[in-house]
């Protein structure tokens, strides 16, 4: 627990609304809690927090709520989260580097190659198979029947940063969340899933993805989705069930893809797509439903 007054004090912010609150952890807006602390980059979040601490920008228009406290500061307020975060809540590197196989191959309903990495308070399903060099990073949640090939990286840092312009320096946001990966779940040699910025990223039950592919921070991955490879899915974006992305397709941040679309191959998706559609091209457009 941190007073938030020490946390205001250091990085000198202003408290609107209760200044004795006790902060416990940094979540997802979308995982308000009353001892968590969260920020809002504009005003249709801010809109959202009901419960806990919000860290706005002094810029960021919102109607003060009863029970939320808010934390103002002058400097990006992502920038703010992620200095914080690094002063109070972040784990060292230390905690992602403690290899804790050793417990997991005791366990005779799994199937764990030499080389592989598995880290702290990590869960794995019976009958899942962990090749050679496969990595999964702490907190990482791995369903029953599941397949995780060579060379792939479960749980690693996403890519969220700002620039502070006292250092000239690129600040990373802590990315502290996890990866859930449900039951009968593939996943090809050299391909990376990064865990939750604040949250979590969801591979569904049944996903098969493919080689060389990159799911970034915060996304979800719905029921029986089909990646081929070399795919990017960027950062916050959703796929519906069942939705089948064709060869080197590029998703674009924070956008979703209805349930049972397809996108081509080379596809560059830069706007959100309904359900049951066919898109490809750059930027990817519907040729047609699904269901011709």
């Amino acid at each position: 627990m941190i007073e938030l007054k020490k946390i205001s004090a250091h990085f000198d912010l202003k408290v609107v609304g209760n200044e004795d609150r006790m902060i416990q952890r940094v979540t997802a807006l979308a995982n308000q809690q009353a001892d968590g602390l969260t920020w809002a980059k504009a005003d249709q979040y801010a809109e959202k927090i009901k419960v806990g601490t919000l860290l706005v920008n002094e810029t960021i228009n919102f109607e003060p709520k009863e029970g939320v406290t808010y934390l103002i500061t002058k400097k990006d307020a992502k920038l703010t989260l992620s200095l914080i975060m690094k002063e109070f809540f972040a784990p060292s590197s230390d905690y992602y580097l403690f290899d804790d196989t050793a417990r997991h191959r005791k366990n005779p309903n799994l199937k764990i190659a030499d080389q592989a990495f598995i880290g702290q308070n990590v869960t794995i399903g019976d009958g899942t198979v962990i090749h050679p060099y496969a990595v999964i990073e702490a907190d990482s949640v791995i369903g029953k029947n599941c397949v995780i090939k060579s060379h792939t990286s479960i749980g690693s840092e996403g890519m969220g940063i700002a620039l502070n312009p006292e250092t000239d320096l690129l600040e990373k946001l802590p990315q502290i969340g996890n990866v859930v990966m449900e039951d009968h779940v593939d996943i090809g040699p050299n391909t990376t899933v990064r865990r939750g910025a604040l949250g979590v990223t969801l591979i569904k039950e049944g996903c098969k993805i493919g080689a060389l592919i990159n799911i970034g921070h915060n996304c979800i991955i719905g029921r029986n989705v089909i990646l081929t490879c070399n795919i990017v899915t960027s950062g916050s974006s959703v796929i519906g069930d069942y939705v089948y992305i064709g060869v080197n397709a590029m998703i674009r941040n924070g956008i979703e893809i209805g349930e049972k679309t397809q996108i081509g191959m080379g596809a560059v998706v830069t706007k959100s797509l309904p359900p049951n559609v066919v898109a490809y091209g750059n930027p990817a457009k519907i040729i047609r439903t699904s269901e011709s």
